[in-house]
């Protein structure tokens, strides 16, 4: 395979571009009553022998992202070229754990890593791009010569687990401040490995909704988790907005971390919320749903986090029959509103400030309202 060959293996497997980016809001770590005593991180380290991943993962003892196969960010290039340095003996970074309730451990960062060893171990991919050992290029572990298989089985991996006794919001800070691989954990893939739980589930099967995918425009799931977001922002507002007071990312921490053990009823809820609402936003919109659009009425291409959130939040609250009578005025109305400057300032910077997200949907609500719609809004 030549460097050219590798450089566009390398990137052959790119970030999904439906879902814009967003940049976190700066909220202060702590509460101003939580205790100084109170403000601890508690860790303990061990070393990780390699010939026991498959073991371990597959007793629960250590915990992948779910459905890492999907949601894999490296490719087979990138996961060759850490098992040549396990057989280089090159050293290999640290990998960070969070502790789970269960006992197990949480993988926070060093996801990509466990996950190119396990599917090698597991014979799932030939090692390609390889340049200090090319004679191992297109063999899968079970091909190697035996004496490599032992090196790589022998090596150890230094890992820290974050224990569950310290405190989640100076855990979610260790997790950034140590998250400074080449693809860095975002907010939602901590929380997927921190707040492992029936929501957290609920959350990652509604990423596979087809509407949503028709809205994406997308055939699978965002493997960065952003569409698991979005979803997460709808649920903890829509369920959960009473409870808001400030600090928009900590209030969809603190939601996910809530519904670990939600019940099946209120799960079902919760799906039924989601389903029904996307497929109102779908049937007003199409797939252009959820993107800001110019003054001649052109859609961008990525969703907007913001407008979804003002979207969803009221369309839960409009009944569908109402929604499908005026359909094209709640276009028109939308149009209107991405040409109000308040409006688009709040979908538009500092979408998660607590004043912008109270400002994008009272400007909504009185769009809707001018139409004859009407949608009680209290912030």
């Amino acid at each position: 395979m030549s460097d050219e060959q590798d450089i566009e293996a390398e990137t052959e497997l790119k970030n999904d571009e439906s879902i814009g980016d967003e940049a976190e809001e700066e909220t202060p770590l702590f509460d101003e009553t939580t205790p100084l005593r109170d403000r601890k991180l508690q860790t303990n380290p061990f070393d990780f022998v390699v010939s026991s991943i498959t073991l371990q993962i597959g007793d629960g003892s250590i915990v992948l992202q779910d459905q890492f196969q999907r949601r894999r960010v490296w490719n087979d290039v990138k996961s060759s070229r850490l098992i040549e340095s396990l057989v280089l003996n090159v050293p290999i970074p640290v990998c960070y754990f969070a502790e789970i309730d269960d006992g197990a451990y949480a993988v926070v960062d060093g996801q990509q890593r466990l996950t190119s060893i396990y599917r090698f171990l597991d014979n799932q991919f030939a090692l390609r791009g390889l340049r200090v050992r090319p004679d191992l290029n297109r063999k899968r572990f079970h091909q190697l010569p035996p004496a490599d298989q032992r090196i790589i089985k022998a090596r150890t991996i230094r890992c820290i687990v974050i224990l569950k006794e310290s405190h989640p919001d100076i855990r979610f800070d260790v997790f950034e401040r140590l998250n400074t691989a080449t693809v860095s954990l975002n907010r939602q893939e901590l929380r997927n490995s921190t707040y492992r739980g029936t929501l957290n589930d609920l959350i990652i099967k509604l990423c596979d909704n087809p509407t949503l995918l028709k809205i994406r425009k997308a055939e699978t799931p965002d493997k960065r988790m952003r569409d698991a977001e979005l979803i997460l922002r709808f649920l903890a507002f829509h369920f959960g907005g009473a409870a808001f007071r400030s600090g928009f990312t900590r209030h969809l921490d603190k939601y996910l971390d809530a519904g670990r053990k939600l019940s099946e009823i209120s799960i079902s809820e919760h799906r039924r919320a989601f389903e029904d609402t996307i497929k109102k936003a779908f049937d007003v919109f199409g797939d252009e749903a959820f993107r800001r659009v110019d003054p001649q009425g052109v859609p961008e291409s990525q969703i907007n986090s913001a407008v979804f959130d003002a979207l969803m939040l009221t369309f839960a609250q409009i009944d569908e029959s109402v929604l499908q009578r005026q359909r094209q005025t709640v276009r028109e109305a939308y149009h209107v509103a991405c040409r109000d400057p308040d409006f688009l300032d709040a979908i538009s910077r500092a979408t998660r400030d607590t004043s912008r997200l109270n400002s994008r949907l009272a400007k909504w609500a009185a769009t809707l309202s001018a139409c004859g719609i009407q949608w009680e809004f209290s912030p």
